[in-house]
């Protein structure tokens, strides 16, 4: 049975980090490629052919420049770079993070690498013969800065958390499932919203259909989290 993955990008910018992960995917049998952040990584990326582009990202979401969730919404929606396979690692996932297209799967992030490694050999070994090849993207997420200041203050798991739905119901939007549930509802009105509430925190999107967009809008943060923040 032929393996699955073969190369990988690891995006960390910790060099500790860097070396002891590269080194247990490349104990698993693969070729092993490296970026510091998002921005080092899109480059390398749009540099190199198709045919070079690895099977799996290993993307660490804290990074400096452009961070790990904006470098996975820019892969998605770009057609050339759509097809990527992330695994998603950061110290503020909680291990119910909803299901996005492209991500194989999350891991969280201990103090110390060597407590990762295990699981990222299993990830590894047992991860599908045939991974994501979505043709189809989802809508591009946009912040008005207003909105992008506010919840830059919120906690990082909260924040985490909130990110992981918007670009959820970005994945969404342009598919027929229903656009309603404990978390996402469909607004009334002209142009058409939807509504993201994550622990209190409610976000609006405006949809633009025709150029595929969401734009956040407006968000409303309860009291009890902006004196924490």
């Amino acid at each position: 049975m032929s393996r699955p993955i073969q190369h990988l990008l690891l995006v960390e910018d910790d060099s500790t980090w860097r070396d002891c992960l590269g080194e247990v995917a490349r104990a698993e049998g693969l070729k092993v490629s490296h970026a510091t952040d998002g921005v080092e990584a899109l480059e390398w990326l749009r540099a190199n052919p198709r045919a070079g582009h690895p099977d799996l990202i290993l993307l660490d979401l804290v990074l400096p420049r452009m961070d790990g969730w904006e470098l996975y919404g820019q892969l998605r929606t770009n057609e050339r770079l759509r097809h990527l396979n992330v695994l998603m690692f950061s110290a503020a996932l909680s291990g119910q993070e909803p299901p996005l297209g492209g991500v194989v799967g999350y891991l969280r992030k201990p103090h110390a690498p060597e407590a990762m490694l295990g699981e990222l050999r299993t990830q590894l070994r047992h991860l599908p013969e045939t991974l994501s090849r979505e043709p189809s993207g989802p809508y591009t997420l946009r912040f008005q800065e207003g909105v992008s200041v506010s919840l830059g203050t919120l906690p990082r798991p909260l924040a985490h958390a909130l990110r992981l739905h918007l670009l959820r119901a970005a994945e969404l939007v342009g598919t027929e499932l229903p656009m309603t549930s404990t978390w996402l509802m469909a607004l009334p009105g002209t142009p058409p919203s939807l509504l993201v509430t994550v622990e209190g925190v409610q976000v609006v999107l405006d949809v633009d259909d025709e150029r595929r967009e969401l734009t956040a809008s407006s968000a409303v943060i309860p009291p009890h989290l902006v004196s924490a923040s």
